[in-house]
């Protein structure tokens, strides 16, 4: 192979090179401006129907957040609407709908439109009163730690103490405030166990003995499950897109208010 020859590849893969460089740039370009119009959408309406303690407030927060949520405003906007998430350790705070067919929010908006970030969504054979004995919350791991994508702090070496002071997940639903505890967390696949319909005592125990075996977070030891409390299972994409790989947080239900 002479001189020109090996001259015209080099040029040839420099090129390559570059428009790979050129592609990658466009596509996190255009995937951070989606990123952006999600987070503003989701911005605003935690400004126009979610009241949150301040001042005085603040020392009446006893039991739960004092989270005020106008259902009403968020129904205005879409019927779905089932919920308000909050984890407060990991800053998560966002609406909830119910899909009515499987992945029906997985690239819309609370409002429709169509977006990469979605929107958190209970799974379709999930109970919409977040009574089932096993119901389950998805939402994107998104790159900028919105939606879904701060639940990987969980996992991430030197963050062992976030669940030490407020392991808690908040649900605030049209009638009631839900608190569930997190007891397990772990890297799985897309259709593993754990994503189980659990409808009987014994599916609930055998879940159990699968987030046991499974878990990186050992379970509280004061983290009481003997009168199969309702579970409540988050899950986002884990490593790279299309892998397959998810991870999931395991909760079960601690308290309830009537409000």
């Amino acid at each position: 192979m002479n001189k020109t020859v090996l001259k015209i590849l080099r040029i040839i893969a420099i090129i390559l090179c570059i428009g790979i460089i050129i592609y990658e740039a466009v596509r996190i370009y255009d995937d951070q401006k989606e990123y952006d119009v999600a987070d503003e959408e989701y911005e605003e309406l935690e400004s126009m129907a979610v009241s949150w303690p301040k001042g005085e407030d603040e020392s009446q927060i006893v039991e739960y957040p004092l989270l005020q949520i106008d259902f009403k405003k968020l129904e205005e906007i879409n019927p779905d609407v089932v919920a308000w998430l909050y984890f407060p350790c990991l800053d998560i705070s966002y609406p909830v709908v119910k899909e009515n067919e499987v992945d029906e929010y997985i690239h819309l908006t609370f409002d429709g439109k169509v977006n990469k970030a979605g929107c958190l969504f209970e799974d379709v054979l999930s109970d919409s009163e977040f009574r089932g004995m096993h119901d389950i919350v998805f939402g994107h791991n998104m790159r900028n730690g919105s939606m879904f994508g701060s639940l990987k702090k969980l996992y991430a070496n030197g963050n062992e103490h976030l669940l030490e002071d407020n392991p808690y997940v908040y649900v605030y639903t049209k009638d009631y405030v839900f608190q569930y505890r997190v007891f397990g967390y772990y890297i799985t696949t897309v259709g593993s166990e754990a994503y189980k319909v659990v409808e009987t005592s014994d599916s609930y125990d055998e879940f159990l003995d699968y987030i046991q075996q499974h878990s990186a977070y050992p379970r509280p030891a004061d983290a009481d499950l003997s009168g199969r409390p309702c579970l409540l299972t988050l899950s986002t994409c884990s490593g790279q897109s299309g892998s397959g790989k998810r991870f999931v947080v395991h909760t079960y239900k601690t308290a309830a208010w009537e409000k």
